[in-house]
């Protein structure tokens, strides 16, 4: 009768501590990045696909997350934007005859937070 009640115990011990070795596996990576003003809950939804399949993933209507500048281009191209040039942090794309840019900035040391292209 003993087991019954300490197989539980376990499972629930297991699930506690792969939860805090998540979150501490997240703060090593991104804890100085965790002062900037974003949505860092869509953040850490988004890293899967980032991590794995390289993509561009939006955080809401004006935040793109990629993993570099190449990623976020190819993603803009999908959407029918034209890759112009890049000066500092700004990225310029064409569409439709119009000039967009988009500001770019580190995440941290391995993401990139952008701005969706907006018209100039």
């Amino acid at each position: 009768m003993m087991m019954n009640h300490s197989k539980p115990k376990i499972i629930l011990a297991v699930v506690f501590g792969a939860i805090l070795f998540l979150s501490i596996i997240y703060l090593a990576v991104f804890g100085r990045a965790l002062r900037q003003p974003e949505n860092h809950m869509a953040i850490a939804f988004a890293l899967p696909r980032i991590i794995l399949n390289s993509e561009a993933v939006h955080l809401d209507e004006k935040t793109i997350l990629a993993k570099d500048a190449a990623s976020f281009i190819k993603a803009m191209e999908q959407q029918g934007f034209v890759y112009v040039d890049q000066l500092g942090a700004g990225h310029f794309f064409k569409k439709d005859g119009d000039g967009y840019v988009s500001i770019s900035r580190m995440y941290s040391s391995h993401f990139m937070v952008f701005t969706y292209p907006i018209k100039y």
